[in-house]
């Protein structure tokens, strides 16, 4: 009996939840859905004002951001800032020889200028002005190897006298050292001498070369002692045909061809005496005493012949010329 009435309990608790389960499922459960709206901002373009020029800046002012022009050099802003309708700073000048600018700015206050040390080796190269700082550069004797250049240094002065470089306005004087002035002065020695040598060379070939008034002969006599013959400068002319006779018709022509006598003269004496052996002969010799002249003839015509193995010639025409010389 008990167990009946526990059963139909169960029975009855089952049924009602179970209704309670369905009821919850039948109940339709809503869901709210929210739809977010995003604002969207449209952005302008904003207007992009060049002041990159070093001559302008920008000013902030009540109305919004402007392009102002800089005040120019030997001036600076008296006020700071423009108007819309006039972009110019209204500037004041630098008070000359006291202050300066050298750019363009918008400065409240100019440069001060600056001085010289004259303690330290320097001088004004050029006064400051509203535009330019004061210039300086070294006194005479100093240097200055820094930029920008705060002091001057005296120059070295060489101790052994020999300066390789002289002091300039940015670099020290440059002096030889001892070992170098050694070396210097062998190089120095060595010139002089390979000149001497050079100079001596020069003027004994020009002596030897250069025609002279008068000619030395040199016999050699039984004891091997050499006799000096002066050959004075004598008018040949009245001699020729007798310098002619001694010679045979081809020892001329190669006397005058040894002098150099032009060849086209040579062939024209040549075919206009060809049947006189002897005419031929005083005409070549004319001919190379016209070119030779006077001078150093009688000296020219003997060493030649010598020079042309023709020694006995040469001989005898000087026996000859001599007598003739003795008799005058």
């Amino acid at each position: 009996m008990v167990k009946s009435l526990l059963l139909c309990l169960f029975t009855a608790c089952g049924l009602s939840a179970t209704g309670l389960s369905h009821n919850n499922d039948a109940v339709p459960v809503t869901h709210t859905v929210y739809n977010k709206l995003a604002g969207v901002r449209r952005v302008s373009k904003r207007n992009v004002i060049d002041c990159h020029d070093n001559t302008k800046y920008l000013f902030n002012a009540s109305f919004g951001v402007i392009c102002c022009e800089s005040c120019p050099p030997g001036y600076v802003a008296a006020t700071i800032g423009c108007t819309k309708e006039d972009n110019k700073t209204r500037c004041k000048k630098c008070t000359q020889g006291e202050d300066y600018m050298d750019h363009y700015n918008y400065n409240t206050k100019c440069l001060r200028c600056s001085g010289c040390d004259g303690p330290h080796g320097m001088e004004v190269e050029e006064n400051c002005t509203i535009n330019q700082n004061t210039k300086c550069k070294c006194v005479t004797d100093h240097f200055c190897d820094s930029a920008p250049c705060r002091h001057c240094t005296p120059c070295d002065t060489c101790a052994n006298g020999r300066v390789l470089e002289p002091c300039k306005e940015t670099k020290n004087t440059q002096c030889e050292e001892t070992g170098q002035t050694r070396q210097h002065t062998v190089i120095y020695v060595i010139i002089f001498i390979v000149l001497g040598i050079l100079v001596v060379s020069f003027l004994v070939w020009k002596k030897l070369n250069n025609k002279q008034k008068t000619y030395v002969s040199a016999d050699v006599n039984p004891g091997n002692e050499r006799n000096q013959l002066i050959y004075p400068d004598i008018d040949l002319s009245p001699h020729l045909a007798a310098i002619a006779e001694e010679m045979n018709l081809d020892d001329v022509r190669r006397f005058v061809r040894k002098l150099r006598v032009s060849p086209s003269r040579i062939d024209a004496v040549r075919n206009d005496n060809q049947n006189n052996a002897t005419e031929e002969k005083i005409k070549l010799l004319e001919l190379w005493y016209q070119e030779n002249g006077i001078t150093g003839a009688y000296g020219t015509l003997i060493t030649t012949l010598r020079k042309l193995h023709l020694r006995s010639t040469a001989d005898r025409i000087e026996q000859t010329i001599q007598a003739v010389l003795i008799q005058s």
